[in-house]
């Protein structure tokens, strides 16, 4: 089938209603070059998929309700609430392959150096039109449903892209209002910097000009699993003298979990929500504690 003899306008809202049938909350499209502005060579989308036209962007839903309300944080990581959207990817890039031939896969967005990823899922967020950049750790923000979690495909196909939202989710105006009379805002005030939190922010004429986020800091509390905390703890076993000891940490549920979580790191991506947990947008899709 020739470029000629394809409606890409009505082929983008098939593939968006196959990725929301398949799981997707929502579904955005960016071009691939518009992340040439922002991001080096070796994390744009043509590195990964020479002829690269497109980016499809899903969106999936954040945890339940319930799991929002559940007094055991780790309820909303380890149930596994960024899965479906990887699956929406699958199925849209199965379509496009399979039935229009072009080139598709799915976006790598692991980190393989550090914290860096290949490619950021945030930007591709952005530039898909699927939310803006918050106080919240810079968490992309769904103007109606607020945290999402976002996966990616790169295609060769040349689909019309969305544009991105003219006006900031963030701050809420409720925020805006919280910020005037008490130089704060939820999110801020969950974890501020100034008492050793991640956090920091400066809004004025309801706009963020002022955003900090100790990542470093955030790591090492929301982000208690994995090859990071194997590291760390490895670390301490081995140097741990006391034979007792060290075999008490060698078999600790903690280490166990860490060892885990090298073999299915989708079963630990965080711990802490706490400076989303009382953000005004999306609160009506999450009960709070």
């Amino acid at each position: 089938m020739t470029d000629s003899a394809i409606d890409f306008s009505d082929v983008a809202l098939r593939i968006k209603e196959t990725g929301r049938k398949a799981g997707a909350k929502v579904v955005g499209i960016a071009a691939a070059d518009a992340f040439n502005h922002y991001v080096p060579q070796g994390h744009r989308p043509e590195d990964f998929l020479p002829g690269a036209k497109s980016v499809i962007v899903a969106g999936g839903d954040g945890p339940t309700a319930g799991a929002w309300h559940s007094p055991d944080h780790d309820v909303i990581e380890n149930i596994g609430y960024d899965l479906r959207e990887n699956v929406a990817v699958h199925v849209m890039a199965d379509l496009i392959d399979h039935e229009y031939g072009y080139y598709a896969i799915q976006a790598p967005s692991r980190e393989v150096s550090g914290h860096t990823p290949p490619m950021s899922m945030m930007l591709a967020a952005v530039l898909a039109g699927l939310g803006t950049r918050s106080l919240a750790a810079n968490i992309i923000l769904h103007p109606q449903y607020g945290m999402l979690y976002y996966a990616a495909l790169i295609t060769t196909m040349p689909l019309p892209p969305d544009h991105v939202l003219e006006k900031d989710v963030c701050p809420a105006p409720s925020c805006v209002k919280m910020w005037e009379r008490f130089g704060t805002t939820p999110c801020l005030s969950a974890c501020p910097a100034s008492q050793g939190g991640c956090l920091e922010g400066k809004i004025e004429n309801g706009k963020i000009v002022e955003n900090f986020y100790d990542r470093e800091r955030c790591h090492s509390r929301a982000q208690t699993y994995g090859a990071g905390s194997f590291q760390k703890m490895l670390l301490e076993i081995v140097n741990e003298e006391d034979a007792e000891k060290r075999k008490s940490l060698l078999y600790s549920d903690f280490f166990t979990r860490s060892i885990e979580a090298l073999a299915y790191y989708k079963e630990s991506i965080a711990q802490c929500f706490e400076c989303i947990r009382v953000c005004p947008v999306g609160m009506k899709d999450r009960a709070k504690m």
